[in-house]
């Protein structure tokens, strides 16, 4: 995968199988924007990607319909596969490891974001079965 340089998929079956793979790919550009061995110059690609999508002005205006946000789309996918494909291989590899072992970063933050989540939707669940109790009680009187 590393030294591959990107391709469009050939058929229906291999885009398909290359969706499925895109989420070990956003765990991996993830880890590797997280790792410090990876130099700040090759991180600065993943700022530019993000720059481009966010301003305003494209290669091909995002007015036209299906072609405006394919442009977006190519300059993630090919911004990505650059970025992954310079980073230092051992690193990637590493990284691709630990993925494949359900052991990195991003699945941690994850677990760790649900567990916040789920913690403050139970109190707001609670807040909001309170005041809903006040008010039948208030009905009720």
């Amino acid at each position: 995968m590393v030294d591959k340089p990107f391709r469009p998929p050939r058929d229906p079956k291999e885009a398909i199988e290359m969706m499925r793979k895109m989420p070990a790919y956003a765990r991996l550009v993830w880890a590797l924007a997280r790792d410090p061995r990876v130099p700040t110059r090759q991180k600065l690609v993943l700022g530019a990607i993000a720059g481009y999508l966010v301003f305003p002005i494209d290669i091909i205006p995002d007015f036209i319909p299906v072609l405006g946000q394919l442009d977006d789309l190519g300059v993630l996918i090919f911004g990505l596969d650059f970025f992954i494909r310079n980073a230092p291989p051992e690193v990637v590899e590493e990284h691709m490891g630990r993925i494949a072992r359900n052991d990195d970063e991003l699945k941690r933050d994850l677990e760790r974001a649900q567990g916040m989540l789920s913690e403050r939707a139970t109190e707001l669940r609670a807040t909001l079965d309170r005041i809903l109790s006040r008010d039948r009680e208030g009905d009720n009187a």
